[in-house]
């Protein structure tokens, strides 16, 4: 009986993991432009930014962990060429779990928690893809990546001071289905 229990266990784990792989394999991926390349990089410098976002160096952040009416304000305006499905991918530097995130929408106010980005903590900056934690935590996004529909022509980046973290730029890429 113990060895039928143990196996069936296994068994479940088994068919859990590789449903969650092949979920990972099926999802989309960003697509690169028309000549191969990647879309150019917005630098955070582009931001209109209002404190108590910073923008040295740069680089923006905080000082300090705030809550989403006062965190810092940046807004990146940023245009795509057609209609379509697309991810961020980011330069941050989020050194640990208590100065990894920010909070972040397109063409709207984010919204807490939905609209939280929990980055994986960084070895100083490195690229990371956009999720939102929606119903999730910080450790298992709800939405990851998170895929934003957007129409051809101008949106704008909205990003809010949460904690600490640091981000140098942020490019929008189309995705392939």
């Amino acid at each position: 009986m113990k060895k039928t229990f143990a196996l069936t266990i296994a068994c479940a784990v088994a068919v859990f993991t590789f449903a969650q792989d092949a979920a990972k394999k099926t999802a989309p991926s960003p697509a690169s432009t028309k000549d191969n390349a990647t879309p150019p990089a917005i630098p955070v410098t582009a931001a209109v930014v209002t404190a108590p976002f910073v923008l040295k160096d740069g680089v923006l952040s905080q000082p300090g962990t705030t809550e989403l009416a006062t965190g810092g304000k940046a807004v990146i305006t940023f245009s795509v060429p057609k209609a379509g499905d697309y991810v961020i991918l980011a330069v941050a530097s989020a050194a640990d779990e208590e100065s990894n995130s920010f909070f972040l929408n397109i063409d709207g106010q984010p919204e807490d928690p939905l609209g939280v980005w929990d980055i994986e903590v960084t070895n100083g900056f490195e690229e990371r893809v956009v999720g939102w934690r929606g119903t999730g935590d910080s450790t298992a996004p709800e939405f990851a990546p998170k895929v934003f529909k957007l129409t051809a022509g101008e949106h704008k980046l909205n990003l809010v001071g949460r904690e600490p973290a640091q981000l140098k730029s942020v490019t929008i890429v189309a995705m392939t289905k």
